[in-house]
């Protein structure tokens, strides 16, 4: 694997990373355990105390993310300029983390608008499906790489990666809603599950509709989950990866309804709370992966098509 390829997969990483540590700063309600920013109580080393500590570590991995996005965007123009998309993608990627940080900031100056909270996790997803496809476009442009189980072997396998599509934005849906859930105050409106205080139905109070409208969701998911899955596991044959990603898919479905479940029973413990978010921000890769490599066809193919085509390369 070249440089550029380990540098792409490791800012994927880094900003899985980013992310939990994003739920870890929510779950133990230390977004505001630096008042102010860039700053942390006025100074650039925060106070040792649990809550500064934790919410600036969040902005030290967020900085560490930043430069990697950098890295990655410089590397790709270095190396990658045969494959347009990819490079238009790295490129893409530095403002979207500039975007974040802006919102990382309004967060705090506004002291943690739940809106914004859930806007701010949604734009992280982003930022992950953009890097995993900057890192697995160049993967898949190595010409090394043509027995990978990540390099499709038929072409029938659009049908999987539109579903994939479909299933990544209804989730992207499902997420805001649970990160707004959690920020308003609503996680513990409902005792109980999967009845919410004794009932299906939420009575007339906006944290019960805000609550069971999550649970609403998580359900309806797996209209679009199930068809995804059957997709990739019947398109096995054309790419092999596709049974990963359905097993996958599936797994952490049932695990996340299991945790959320428990989240409730146990009144949103810390550990249960990253849980749930990892695991949906793990479901959220599947999906993004699924897509990437269903649709993405590396230059050298493109190139090979159009001279079966007679057309010029």
């Amino acid at each position: 694997m070249k440089t550029a390829q380990r540098v792409a997969f490791v800012t994927v990483a880094a900003t899985l990373v980013l992310i939990i540590v994003g739920v870890i700063v929510r779950a133990t309600s230390s977004g505001l355990g630096c008042p102010d920013w860039p700053l942390c109580h006025g100074g650039a080393v925060p106070p040792g105390q649990k809550h500064s500590l934790i919410e600036f570590s969040h902005r030290f991995t967020a900085m560490i993310v930043g430069f990697l996005v950098i890295g990655t965007a410089v590397l790709v123009w270095k190396t990658y300029r045969h494959a347009p998309l990819t490079v238009w993608a790295a490129t893409i990627a530095v403002p979207m983390v500039g975007f974040q940080g802006i919102l990382g900031a309004i967060t705090v100056k506004r002291e943690l608008p739940a809106e914004v909270v859930a806007t701010h996790l949604i734009t992280a997803m982003l930022v992950l499906s953009i890097e995993l496809f900057v890192a697995l476009s160049m993967y898949l442009e190595d010409p090394d790489h043509s027995k990978s189980a990540l390099v499709r072997v038929g072409r029938q396998i659009s049908v999987t990666g539109r579903l994939a599509v479909g299933a990544a934005a209804y989730l992207a849906t499902l997420m805001w809603v649970g990160a707004y859930m959690a920020e308003s105050g609503a996680s513990t409106a409902c005792k109980g599950w999967p009845a919410c205080n004794g009932s299906i139905l939420p009575a007339n109070n906006g944290h019960e509709i805000t609550h069971m409208l999550h649970r609403y969701l998580a359900a309806g998911f797996i209209f679009l989950l199930v068809p995804f899955i059957i997709s990739a596991w019947k398109r096995r044959g054309d790419l092999p990866a596709a049974r990963y990603l359905a097993i996958a898919a599936g797994v952490l479905y049932i695990s996340q309804v299991t945790v959320g479940a428990f989240n409730v029973w146990f009144t949103f413990p810390d550990i249960l709370t990253v849980t749930h978010t990892a695991i949906a921000t793990l479901v959220w890769s599947v999906l993004s992966t699924a897509a990437i490599i269903s649709f993405y066809v590396p230059q050298h193919e493109r190139h090979r098509y159009r001279a079966r085509a007679g057309a010029p390369a």
